[in-house]
């Protein structure tokens, strides 16, 4: 067996003994891994606080790609970011993201650019990962990455996927969000196929447009938005996650119910 070694951030593990446990990675260098750590669990183990949730840390494992799981050999702590240690909004919106990335990545399969989008999100939660206007902004980019960018621009200016382009639709901007079609909808398709799809007031969509624009999340929570439209774009982002991701509603839910948490 060889050592092989990348930097690694866990996505979840699980307790195989009362001493070891099998953990999962997103790593830099060889996608969605599991490593077996014998002995994790020990008082004296040398991993201890070398790896936590949400942290990036330097593995070292033995490669047994064709034997079955990989054994680690040796982890130290990089990156611990312990404003998730003490900031449990943002503690929540780094759960949301680390269960899409654990979702939508294949194991054994290198995506060039996803460690480090992974990482850069993570960044990004520790310092506005608090307000519930950062989850949208969030689910964009990372669609865009999955190459599923949200349909929002052309459709929201003329007749939207399924519109017939007939000059009153085309100065109309439709107000149907699809899941399945990937965004905005004409209305009237909508209504004529009996396809499901939520209410999108301009208002929220010009808020999503401009979210999906922004580069980065920096203006994003000083953005004035009233809360029903705030609703309503978790409502449609919920459901184009579910559709698109195949991730359960419950969890991009329960991170945006923390976020309004009073």
């Amino acid at each position: 067996m060889s050592i092989v070694k990348t930097h690694a951030i866990p996505l979840y593990w699980t307790d195989v003994s009362n001493t070891s446990r099998i953990v999962t990675w997103l790593t830099a260098h060889f996608g969605k891994i599991s490593t077996a750590i014998k002995g994790d669990q020990r008082k004296n183990s040398l991993f201890r606080g070398q790896y936590d949730h949400f942290s990036t840390s330097e593995l070292l494992f033995y490669d047994r790609t064709e034997r079955g799981t990989h054994i680690a050999k040796e982890c130290s702590m990089l990156h611990p970011r312990p404003v998730f240690r003490t900031d449990w909004r943002a503690c929540a919106a780094a759960g949301y993201i680390a269960a899409l990335f654990a979702k939508t990545t294949p194991r054994h399969g290198h995506e060039p650019g996803r460690f480090e989008l992974f990482e850069e999100m993570l960044g990004y939660a520790e310092e506005y990962g608090r307000y519930p206007a950062f989850l949208a902004w969030f689910d964009l980019k990372f669609a865009e990455f999955q190459g599923q960018a949200v349909l929002l621009e052309d459709a929201g200016q003329g007749s939207g996927v399924g519109g017939q382009g007939s000059e009153d639709s085309y100065l109309r901007p439709a107000k149907r969000f699809s899941a399945e079609h990937g965004g905005l909808i004409n209305p009237g398709y909508a209504r004529e196929h009996r396809i499901p799809s939520t209410p999108m007031a301009p208002e929220a969509l010009a808020l999503l447009i401009e979210w999906q624009q922004a580069p980065t999340p920096e203006n994003v929570p000083a953005t004035p938005c009233n809360p029903a439209f705030l609703r309503q774009i978790e409502h449609a982002l919920e459901k184009f996650v579910t559709w698109q991701f195949d991730l359960p509603p419950h969890i991009r839910r329960t991170a945006s119910g923390i976020l309004h948490y009073a």
